[in-house]
């Protein structure tokens, strides 16, 4: 490589070039060497680098964590999160009754306020999750974050997990009012699906920033779109990402509906194999896991979310014993609120420490494991593993930079890897590169005036009316309907449930 065709050198007293080889992919006290695409030509020793490229520009230093940027491979591009915008978390099923009415800000100034904190905290990359992607990709590619997307639909169970099972529970009248709204026309959403998933793919879609289909839960969508779904996939050489299984009323409604497990139930519709990943998962029993894992399927895990949610918790050493890819999602709901990475890392860290009647039996989900997780894990469910995900020549320069003097002093033999998982913060995180070009420094965003931005998100809201109010006061009316709804629901008892983990003792 000739010297002048490199443009930037980003120095590090440790560079972590491959999480998934532990402490074996820390190169310490080296640097990175970016040309001016924006691609990795070298990494390696610092001195031998500086030798080499005399004039390039100099980026980091001694005291910093040089990282793969971080991918978070499950969100809805909200940078004012439900809970912000004045509804808090509970279970999905009731919860779902209660968004329409929330005033959400404008669609643009709102992904660049979520792509401005997933930057604060390294994160590079977001998988986004919606419908309606022009506002959102405008902001991303303003903020100039790598992005990926996923269309959503959902053309079933708009309200309940049984919708013609629970107008059948509704008082006449009000029955008359819902049957209307609650029963679409699902072959017409279907083919409206398919002619706008078309439009958008051949808009946006591309090798450095995929559109994938995004069916919302086979409990959301017919089997006759989800294999419309898989067959398009595949004639389309994409790959699709959707929501599975959060829920244990979500498993029961599959069960009732299809006869069958979720995951058998996905297998004989034909839409299983490698390019498909699900998000959550919770709720998925051994026998599932064993499906998914033969057919290559991948995970996101939620830990945050499903925690806000009341979801459950992951069985997430299982799905690493078998192998699976599994990368960690946000989606909106981190345990601060706050889109921060380095934050979710910990949580899945903490959430899989429960004790073990095995006394010298060492957790499986090591901090290396996560960090891998949340770069090449991501990488991988968003077909981008040949672009980011690991720092290697030829790949994308999407990096950040994480400054490890937090504290007075650290052990010398306390790996690097263990140190960012389990002790830094969005505020140590220094400087964010993506394609080689620098998005943050400091903890500040280039190049745009954050605490504006900040003043026109807020206005917005109240310009955004949150929903038709007759329609409001309805879904609030069937509030009790529904709570009845699922109290007759046969969940199994606790003593038909035996868990992956143990958390407490009751008798």
């Amino acid at each position: 490589m000739e010297p002048d065709s490199v443009q930037t050198l980003v120095r590090g007293g440790w560079i972590v070039t491959d999480p998934s080889r532990g402490g074996e992919g820390v190169v310490e006290d080296g640097a990175v060497a970016i040309d001016a695409g924006g691609k990795i030509v070298e990494v390696g020793d610092r001195s031998t680098l500086q030798a080499r490229y005399p004039e390039a520009d100099r980026e980091g230093g001694s005291a910093l964590a040089v990282v793969p940027g971080f991918v978070d491979a499950h969100s809805h591009g909200m940078g004012l999160s439900y809970f912000d915008l004045g509804l808090g978390y509970d279970h999905l099923e009731s919860w779902n009754m209660d968004i329409p009415g929330v005033q959400r800000p404008d669609a643009y100034l709102d992904t660049l306020w979520c792509g401005i904190k997933h930057l604060r905290s390294g994160c590079t990359t977001i998988h986004h999750m919606g419908d309606a992607p022009g506002e959102p990709v405008r902001g991303y590619r303003r903020l100039g974050i790598r992005w990926a997307l996923s269309v959503t639909v959902k053309n079933l169970n708009l309200l309940t997990l049984d919708d013609a099972a629970f107008l059948e529970t509704l008082p006449r009248e009000l029955r008359r009012s819902m049957e209307g709204q609650l029963v679409p026309d699902a072959k017409r959403t279907e083919d409206d699906y398919f002619a706008r998933f078309r439009e958008i793919f051949e808009a946006y879609h591309g090798v450095e920033h995929p559109v994938m289909f995004g069916p919302m839960g086979p409990q959301w969508c017919t089997r006759a779109l989800l294999e419309g779904i898989a067959a398009e996939a595949e004639a389309l050489g994409t790959r699709i990402h959707m929501h599975a299984i959060q829920t244990p009323y979500q498993r029961e409604s599959v069960r009732r509906a299809r006869g069958m497990s979720p995951a058998r139930y996905l297998s004989e519709i034909g839409i299983l194999g490698s390019n498909l990943t699900l998000g959550h998962g919770v709720w998925f029993d051994q026998s599932d896991w064993d499906i998914l894992a033969d057919a290559g399927v991948s995970i996101t895990h939620h830990a945050s979310c499903n925690l806000q949610m009341r979801n459950g918790i992951l069985p997430l050493p299982v799905l690493l014993q078998r192998k699976m890819t599994v990368a960690i999602g946000i989606d909106g709901k981190g345990i601060n609120d706050d889109e921060d990475m380095l934050q979710e890392m910990r949580v899945v860290e903490k959430l899989h420490r429960p004790a073990d009647f095995a006394f010298d039996a060492a957790p499986t989900v090591t901090p290396a494991r996560i960090l891998e997780m949340a770069t090449i894990g991501g990488a991988r469910t968003l077909g981008m593993e040949h672009l980011i995900g690991t720092l290697e020549p030829g790949k994308r320069a999407d990096l950040c930079t994480i400054d490890m003097r937090a504290g007075p002093w650290a052990h010398p033999d306390m790996p690097v890897i263990d140190r960012i998982v389990m002790q830094a913060t969005a505020w140590d995180v220094d400087t964010v590169m993506v394609d080689g070009r620098v998005l943050l420094r400091g903890g500040r965003v280039v190049g745009l005036d954050e605490d504006a931005l900040c003043e026109d998100l807020v206005a917005s809201i109240g310009s955004r009316g949150g929903g038709d109010p007759a329609h409001l006061a309805l879904l609030q009316s069937l509030r009790p309907h529904v709570a009845s709804f699922y109290d007759g629901w046969p969940l199994p008892s606790d003593q038909d449930i035996s868990p992956y983990y143990y958390l407490n003792r009751r008798e």
